[in-house]
C-alpha cells in the first residue's frame, strides 16, 4: 500500500515537472549579446555564444516606443536600488 502511494506521488511530481518544462521551453533568457547586424529587413542579434535571434525590423520599429518606455523604467528602478545599496554601505563606514 505504501509503495503504491509513493509511486502515485512520484508520477504526480513527474507530471508537474513536465508542465513546468514545457512552460520553460517557451522562454529564452538572453544574458549576453555578442553581435548585431541587419540584412534584408531583418535584425540579427547574436547571443549566448552561437545562438541568433532574428526580428523583422518593421515590427521592431513599431514596438520601439513601448520597448524604450519599459526598459528605461526598469533601468531607473535598478539604478535606484543600487544607489540605495551604496548609501547603506557608506553609512556603515
Amino acid at each position: 500500500m505504501g509503495q503504491d502511494n509513493r509511486i502515485k506521488k512520484l508520477e504526480k511530481q513527474i507530471r508537474i515537472l513536465r508542465v513546468k518544462l514545457e512552460e520553460a521551453r517557451k522562454h529564452t533568457y538572453i544574458y549576453n549579446t555578442d553581435t548585431l547586424w541587419c540584412n534584408d529587413g531583418e535584425l540579427y542579434i547574436g547571443y549566448n555564444d552561437n545562438k541568433t535571434l532574428v526580428m523583422d525590423v518593421e515590427q521592431l520599429f513599431k514596438d520601439l516606443p513601448s520597448i524604450i518606455r519599459m526598459v528605461t523604467k526598469e533601468q531607473k528602478k535598478m539604478q535606484e536600488m543600487y544607489l540605495e545599496m551604496i548609501k547603506e554601505a557608506t553609512t556603515e563606514l
